[in-house]
């Protein structure tokens, strides 16, 4: 049977957490089999480089890049983006552009944080933002890793030696409705390019 294959680009190991946020805009909009790669295992270098390499070692049908907003408009991003994949002789690339960065997107499910942090039955208030005040957070980094220590229920000593990167890498394997980031510009941006992609797609095969 044929399977459709994506491979995804991101800034850093942690970024993995964006592979179930793709996985669930195929889900509904690839209407055959398909599988997400995460290109881990790429040297640094400039992003073109890194492009390049990923799609030698992870040739897919098609190529999912990752760049936080952080300070810059979304627009400077995918310009980055765009001008570097067209330096990696690939002409067309989803942007996955979390405003301000991926942690963003991972603030919207209170439950997954618990379960990250392991202590799925903890009541304590994780000060979560609205989901519509998320894009306009300084630093959803430090938000979140708040929300797990919170989430955790652990006392001051154990704290210490709570790992919140592992947590965080967890957060997207627990959601069950990723659908609530639907309410974010970034990630309906980020879905309408994978939409737009299937859409042309279908037409050129009725061509």
């Amino acid at each position: 049977m044929q399977r459709f294959t994506a491979t995804l680009v991101a800034e850093g190991s942690s970024d993995h957490a964006l592979v179930p946020f793709i996985e669930f805009v195929l889900d509904a909009h690839c209407t055959i089999p398909h599988v997400t790669t995460f290109a881990n295992d790429l040297p640094k270098g400039a992003l073109s480089e890194r492009i390049a390499q990923a799609l030698l070692l992870h040739p897919c049908d098609l190529l999912f890049v990752h760049r936080d907003a952080d300070r810059a408009t979304v627009a400077v991003r995918e310009q980055e983006i765009r001008i570097a994949a067209l330096a990696a002789g690939k002409d067309l690339a989803v942007c996955v552009i979390p405003v301000r960065m991926t942690e963003a997107w991972l603030l919207v499910d209170p439950l997954a944080i618990r379960r990250a942090a392991s202590n799925p039955a903890g009541n304590s208030d994780l000060e979560l933002p609205p989901i519509t005040r998320l894009e306009s957070r300084a630093d959803p980094k430090m938000t979140l890793f708040a929300a797990l220590e919170s989430a955790s229920g652990l006392g001051s000593n154990r704290l210490r030696r709570f790992d919140r990167h592992r947590a965080r890498r967890q957060i997207s394997g627990f959601m069950e409705d990723i659908s609530m980031l639907r309410q974010l510009p970034s990630f309906l941006h980020f879905e309408a390019q994978v939409q737009r992609f299937f859409r042309e797609a279908a037409v050129s095969i009725a061509c």
